[in-house]
């Protein structure tokens, strides 16, 4: 397994983007792009792989040669993202962890936002724009685009083309503070490739339940778990927006997360026991 090792001691960044991926270099590659071109510059990436790819580990090999960039691998033995995100959790150097998803492309003020938002105690919950085939196929090839999206003339002048791609909730890429005001307030749940919290607060709850073996409901019950100790939401919805690119989805063992859920909610099992400590 690859290790993140620390390169420099001396500083600790202001925040640590967590990216959780399986073997999708293309996405991947689109997301750096975008992660270069941050407003903040002071933070670092731990990419946490859900198995040891070796397109991966070759795609990859530039881009550990620089500061703040760790690679973290498990054996691919089914879905195990639990896993892997508690891994990354635990080795983040910063107090501020954020999270995304290898297939979303975030806004040139994810990081700066997050941080210009963050408090002690509650969990920050943005929103994603679901990109249809079309343009999940323009920005894979080429991932500056997503500059051109960024714009919010050119994206409302794109509200018809993206709509016959079958793009949804594009409403979320017309980033402004009015918007947030105005619609952008309501608390809207945790989902696991736009969101962030202080470390503390995740250590609190033991970070993800590894119990849960399929795919959906990780992220609600991470929130139930954050607001059973008394944290709660912060929605940044139309400000932090995220762009998703179309793939297929599919939910293995979904029913089985949620009895295993509904069994801890009522034993109030806010800490789990298999999480990033084994208690």
């Amino acid at each position: 397994m690859t290790q993140a090792e620390p390169t420099d001691l001396q500083h600790r960044p202001k925040a640590s983007v967590i990216i959780s991926v399986y073997k999708d270099t293309e996405a991947l590659k689109a997301m750096l792009d975008a992660l270069d071109r941050q407003t903040e510059k002071d933070f670092e990436i731990i990419i946490t792989e859900d198995c040891e790819s070796e397109e991966m580990d070759t795609f990859l090999t530039e881009y550990r040669k620089r500061p703040n960039f760790h690679h973290l691998t498990q054996p691919d033995d089914g879905w195990r993202k639990t896993l892997a995100e508690n891994r990354a959790i635990d080795s983040a150097r910063s107090d501020y962890l954020l999270f995304l998803d290898g297939d979303c492309i975030p806004d040139r003020n994810f990081v700066a936002l997050h941080l210009a938002k963050a408090e002690s105690g509650r969990f920050l919950t943005g929103r994603r724009v679901y990109l249809g085939p079309f343009f999940s196929r323009l920005l894979r090839k080429w991932p500056w685009l997503v500059r051109v999206i960024e714009n919010r003339l050119i994206f409302f002048l794109l509200l018809i083309p993206m709509h016959l791609d079958k793009v949804r909730s594009y409403e979320v890429g017309l980033s402004s503070r009015f918007m947030h005001r105005l619609r952008g307030k309501k608390p809207v749940g945790i989902i696991g490739c736009n969101f962030s919290c202080y470390k503390k607060d995740m250590l609190a709850i033991n970070g993800y339940n590894e119990d849960l073996p399929g795919v959906g409901a990780e992220d609600s019950d991470l929130q139930w778990r954050f607001e059973g100790l008394g944290m709660s939401t912060k929605a940044v919805k139309f400000l932090i927006p995220v762009y998703h690119l179309y793939h297929e989805h599919k939910r293995l063992d979904y029913e089985v997360n949620l009895k295993i859920i509904n069994k801890n909610r009522k034993l109030n099992a806010f800490i789990c026991k298999n999480g990033i400590r084994k208690l």
